[in-house]
């Protein structure tokens, strides 16, 4: 099923791929006052072949894409910049620096090709862990070949082949999911610390799925399927203290760069020009600390979130976002309701059925993803910027694509247009599309 699920997941970066290229080239592009990488481009031995590329994929570039590429080509040289987490621009910038030695290219064409090539392949290896995960927690190939399907074609898709880290960090997370499934023979700490390092220092929300892996063990320890207890809590202690660590050596890297006054930076003539051109705080400016530094945690995420984005509870609550609430509608109705209509179910009528607690917790290995998918859609609901609930969702919970296949006939010509698979297909078809064109173009979308 590997290769079925492979071939699947590539079909639908293609034709994203092919999408976004064709109505690049069809179409003007919007120009909102927004943030742009500072470029000074120098290139390659053979020009035409740069911006052909450059023609070709520059569609997938916009919006928080251009704040990867920036970090990826200047590293954190914007205090703005610090609200995007290092794994994904980082990983762009030394595949860009090593396959510049080979390619006749510009190092800054060379990092949007592997910001895009990184994201198909690492998509194709994320839909065979939903599909893994899917089939490891309810045994149904049916459920798991849905699941990986609308994965492939979800309506927040054109930010899985975009310069985002939605794609990196639907992985990292899958990966964490289903290690902590697995029976002790084929579990590894190791592994389990590898993905939760990766989760914590993709993307902030990443923090969570800590729980998992706690989750998993007490599971354990109430049904009695470890015995020494006092060694497993030490060795998972250990493994969420080593990811702990590696965070927190980012941290303190963005507050050597931010706060310590002795520490400077010395920033490329583009880059220097667009922070004064847009009163950006640089890095490396000595005395010149930001008000994070003096936190008793100077952790600048939460700062810089509220600083330049109005990040916190009920601020987009406004009328003038009404359009950007009625994009998000569909995801959050959806995952409203459904993780409702869980909890209803599992609260009157299968818990009291149950023989007791621990054969209830026994039989319900996806009560903690739903609480994680649940807790996910009330943040979206409460916090962030509305528009970005679809993406935040779609790329941290297989919960969106477990309900979704269960409303999935057996076979696609089964399906029907006025049933709620058929809304479901809809859905998922006009979003990736009319996604794909809009975001393409520079013009807002979720």
């Amino acid at each position: 099923m590997t290769l079925k699920v492979t071939k699947l997941a590539l079909t639908s970066r293609v034709i994203v791929l092919v999408v976004q290229m064709l109505a690049n080239w069809a179409i003007t592009d919007h120009k909102p006052d927004v943030f742009r990488m500072p470029l000074s481009y120098k290139y390659g031995p053979f020009p035409w072949l740069d911006k052909l590329i450059l023609r070709c994929l520059g569609g997938l570039r916009h919006w928080d894409g251009e704040y990867f590429l920036h970090i990826a080509n200047y590293l954190y040289s914007y205090e703005n910049t610090l609200a995007f987490y290092p794994l994904y621009p980082v990983a762009v910038r030394h595949l860009a620096e090593a396959c510049h030695i080979m390619i006749p290219l510009s190092l800054q064409t060379l990092t949007l090709i592997m910001a895009v090539i990184l994201n198909v392949i690492v998509f194709c290896k994320a839909a065979n862990l939903l599909y893994q995960l899917t089939h490891k927690l309810f045994n149904d190939f049916n459920k798991s070949w849905n699941a990986a399907l609308i994965y492939c074609f979800n309506p927040a898709t054109i930010f899985f082949s975009a310069a985002y880290s939605e794609t990196l960090f639907s992985y990292v997370s899958f990966y964490v999911m289903l290690e902590c499934v697995k029976s002790k023979q084929e579990f590894s700490y190791l592994r389990l610390c590898g993905g939760l390092t990766a989760c914590f220092v993709c993307r902030s929300n990443g923090l969570l799925a800590l729980g998992f892996p706690l989750y998993f063990l007490g599971r354990h320890f109430v049904l009695g399927q470890e015995r020494d207890r006092i060694k497993q809590i030490a060795k998972l202690l250990l493994t969420i203290l080593l990811a702990l660590i590696i965070l927190h050596a980012y941290y303190f890297y963005i507050y050597r760069l931010y706060c310590l006054p002795n520490v400077q930076v010395r920033h490329a003539q583009q880059v220097v020009d667009y922070a004064n051109e847009r009163n950006y705080l640089l890095s490396g400016q000595g005395p010149a600390r930001s008000p994070w530094c003096e936190y008793t945690l100077p952790f600048p995420y939460t700062y810089v979130q509220s600083h330049y984005w109005d990040v916190g509870f009920l601020r987009y609550y406004e009328w003038k976002q009404l359009p950007n609430f009625l994009l998000a509608l569909p995801m959050l109705l959806f995952m409203h309701l459904h993780c409702y209509e869980y909890f209803w179910c599992l609260i009157r009528h299968v818990y009291p059925k149950s023989e007791n607690w621990k054969n209830f917790i026994r039989i319900h290995k996806a009560l903690p993803f739903v609480m994680h998918a649940f807790l996910l859609t009330l943040v979206c609901t409460f916090f962030v910027h509305i528009q970005v609930s679809t993406r935040l969702i779609a790329s941290a919970s297989p919960v969106f694509y477990w309900f979704a296949a269960d409303h999935m006939p057996k076979t696609l010509a089964e399906l029907s247009i006025r049933s709620k698979a058929g809304m479901l297909f809809m859905w998922c078809a006009s979003y990736a599309l009319m996604g794909t064109i809009l975001f393409s173009n520079n013009f807002p979308w979720t």
